[in-house]
Formats: structure tokens, sequence, C-alpha cells
């Protein structure tokens, strides 16, 4: 009786998917003493704590200009033999002094959130390279777990 196909047939099978491997030149190394990486990691923290040159100095001019405009209209509006076009002018200051300082204030917010972020993302790049390393023991052997440790 004969029950069907061979089973011990042979299956010819063909994969299509294409697998990258690693090139000798993308996997090289580069050697750091830890002091040095040490530093860098300092040097990246200070930075942080250390604020970059800002435009407050800038804000600050025209806050003070548009305050000196605000204060300069309340005079004038009790003055007499004024051309018309003066307390509107100085109206025009204040606002347009004013509208600039809040810009710059909100550009140096900005920047200083970017530079914090960008600063944050490298220490947490360093943290992670780091981190490949820290359980590598000497000649670059990986650390041997107790019997009694893995129970």
């Amino acid at each position: 009786m004969s029950a069907g196909p061979n089973p011990t047939g042979n299956l010819t099978y063909t994969r299509s998917d294409t697998i990258a491997l690693p090139q000798s030149d993308a996997e090289k190394r580069f050697a750091i003493r830890m002091s040095d990486w040490q530093r860098l990691g300092r040097y990246v923290s200070s930075c942080k704590q250390n604020p970059e040159p800002s435009l407050a100095g800038w804000y600050f001019l025209f806050f003070g200009i548009s305050g000196s405009a605000i204060l300069t209209i309340i005079p004038l509006g009790s003055a007499t033999g004024l051309p018309a076009w003066v307390v509107p002018a100085y109206v025009c200051v204040a606002v347009a002094t004013l509208v600039l300082a809040l810009a710059l204030v909100t550009i140096s917010k900005w920047l200083r959130q970017q530079r914090n972020g960008r600063l944050d993302e490298l220490q947490e790049e360093m943290s992670e390279i780091e981190a490949g390393f820290r359980d590598v023991g000497p000649l670059g052997e990986l650390p041997t777990v107790a019997s009694s440790a893995v129970e």
C-alpha cells in the first residue's frame, strides 16, 4: 500500500533576505584614556552650568527704552503746544521696544532650551557608550558569574 509521496524527499528553499555584514573599516575603535573620557564628561557637565553669552543685555536695554518712553508719555499728556506727532511717536517707540524685548526674551529661552537639550543628549550618549565597557574585565574578558549568585 502506498500512502502518498515519499516523506524522505528533499526540499529546495532559497532565502531572499539580505543581511548587512559589518565592514572592517566601520568596526574600528578609537582608544581613549579613562582620564580623558572623564575629563570630557566633566566638560559637558560644566557647559550646562556655565551659561553661554545670552541676549540679556539687549533685552534689558529694550525694556529700559520702553519703560522710559512710557514714563515720558505721562507728562507729555498734560503738556501744551506740542506737535501732534510727539505723543504717538513715544507710544510707537514704547510698544515697539517692548515687543522687541519680549521677542528677545523668548528667543533667548528657546536657545537655552535647545542648548541644554543637546547637552543632555550628549551626556546620555556618553553614558551609553560607557555602559558598554563597564562589564568588560581585563583584556576584554567578560566577567564570570559565581554559581551561588545565579540561584
